[in-house]
């Protein structure tokens, strides 16, 4: 991002989310909370839905910097290690998580073949590195897609707390016990 006012109304934007949840942006706050104008804002975006996926763009960019991921070990061990991350920062970030993971925008890139995301790219190969072929490699992957962003949001929403235990165990079982 060269742009420096795309760049202010980014981080006001990730600010706002962080305090008060995407549900209730308004391009007029994120406006004023980064100093430009209505019309600076919307020469760089056409409409709240091209803030919001730039601005998840940019935060799964965050998200996967954060994450220390240690290639070194088993498949098994490095999706391990990305449920734990992923629930961890539920607890820590969970309006951000939820409009990384969950917002009507970002839902689009489930739904198809998108690059602007490297991190669901990559849980996509491991899953399918460790699929027990009993559900094919995309099944498998909402299977285990569908149970780490399930359990967080028992977590976030304080259904339950985070037990790393439970993480380990369902993932052994879904993987056939590697």
């Amino acid at each position: 991002m060269n742009d420096k006012n795309e760049e202010k109304i980014i981080k006001a934007t990730i600010n706002f989310i962080r305090t008060n949840g995407y549900q209730t942006v308004s391009l007029r706050k994120i406006s004023q909370a980064a100093g430009v104008t209505t019309g600076a804002f919307y020469k760089r975006f056409k409409n709240k839905d091209a803030l919001f996926y730039r601005t998840a763009i940019v935060l799964s960019q965050q998200f996967v910097t954060k994450f220390a991921i240690n290639s070194e070990v088993s498949v098994f061990d490095q999706l391990l290690q990305i449920a734990q991350q992923f629930c961890e920062e539920f607890q820590k970030q969970p309006q951000v998580m939820d409009f990384l993971f969950f917002n009507p925008t970002i839902i689009q890139v489930y739904q198809t073949e998108n690059d602007d995301f490297n991190f669901l790219k990559e849980i996509k190969n491991l899953a399918q590195q460790v699929n027990p072929g009993i559900l094919n490699d995309q099944q498998f992957f909402e299977q285990l897609w569908s149970f780490i962003q399930g359990y967080s949001l028992l977590i976030k929403n304080g259904v339950t707390t985070y037990d790393p235990q439970v993480v380990k165990v369902t993932l052994s079982q879904m993987v056939g016990g590697k």
